[in-house]
């Protein structure tokens, strides 16, 4: 860990950290889906798939015209995710007669969507 990507580092753990709390509560599971995401965004600042503006410490990655149209795909593929999780589940309560989270799931599942789709389509590009 260098020491000029402090403020990124710091921001991102609290972001991982309040969205696990967000989905799991204060559990076991929420620190070890924090740790997973932590991990997630120290992958995309040192893999080399974006370039680094150090003159920006909360925001250092910048993206060329491949990461844009890779961001666009993924962003479509996690708004289609969420709506399906979330009309299903919706679906499936009233159906069975279950009280579902289904807004705080559908959200989950709509942001693991887009980093899952987009850390894919940078592996192949």
């Amino acid at each position: 860990m260098k020491k000029e990507f402090l403020p990124y580092y710091i921001s991102r753990a609290v972001l991982s950290l309040l969205f696990s709390l967000l989905v799991f509560g204060f559990s076991w599971k929420a620190l070890l889906l924090s740790i997973f995401l932590f991990g997630g965004f120290l992958l995309y600042l040192h893999s080399g798939w974006f370039s680094v503006d150090s003159k920006n410490p909360f925001f250092p990655l910048r993206r060329d015209s491949l990461g844009f149209l890779i961001q666009r795909k993924a962003l479509v593929i996690s708004i289609v995710a969420g709506l399906l999780t979330y009309f299903s589940l919706s679906y499936l309560a009233g159906e069975f007669g279950l009280v579902l989270l289904t807004g705080n799931i559908a959200f989950a599942v709509a942001i693991i969507a887009y980093f899952a789709s987009q850390f894919v389509f940078f592996i192949r590009a």
